[in-house]
């Protein structure tokens, strides 16, 4: 029978909480400055019984998640649940997986790659489900702006500010701003 463990745990004044399934691993995962906000926001993922019991698999994919939040080096040992994910999104998310740390590509490269729309690129990664594992704060709009960043699946008046926090620690070049061009990543076959 599936379980389902929701653990939390609190870094340096924010909170991260993984939503995890004995069977098939990451469910959902996010960050937020109030624990309570965030386990509302990932309740609803699961398809039955919750244990808040920190497992095994919990603790590593709470500790990946801070150090990938952190800018740190990472194991990358995290199984990710596709079961909630459309195909478009799956294709939007293995797209994510490849930036580099350290680069960034648009919407719009995404889109040209699947044959696609920005629109639509962007409504997948606004849904994407394991913020910072598949790092959808490296895609930015074609201006090369910053663009917002959903915290806890709702647009925050901070999200512009975080996702900058992410991309500086990741080594991101920004200039008043803009990602500076050195670091635009270009998708093969885009």
């Amino acid at each position: 029978m599936e379980k389902f463990t929701l653990a939390t745990k609190e870094n340096d004044g924010t909170w991260f909480g993984v939503l995890i399934s004995n069977q098939s691993g990451l469910v959902a995962c996010s960050f937020s400055s109030s624990r309570k906000s965030l386990e509302k926001h990932l309740r609803p993922g699961t398809r039955g019984t919750v244990s808040n019991e920190l497992t095994d698999e919990s603790g590593i994919a709470l500790n990946e998640m801070i150090n990938i939040y952190h800018g740190r080096k990472t194991t990358n040992n995290v199984r990710l649940d596709w079961e909630a994910v459309s195909e478009f999104e799956k294709s939007v998310c293995k797209i994510m997986k490849e930036i580099p740390k350290g680069q960034v590509t648009s919407y719009g490269m995404i889109a040209k790659r699947l044959s696609s729309g920005p629109r639509a690129v962007g409504t997948a990664v606004a849904r994407n489900p394991w913020p910072l594992f598949v790092p959808c704060h490296r895609v930015v709009p074609a201006d090369l702006e910053i663009g917002n960043y959903s915290i806890g699946g709702t647009l925050s008046e901070h999200g512009c500010e975080v996702k900058r926090d992410l991309l500086e620690r990741e080594g991101v070049p920004i200039e008043s701003d803009r990602i500076a061009l050195k670091a635009v990543w270009v998708p093969t076959g885009a």
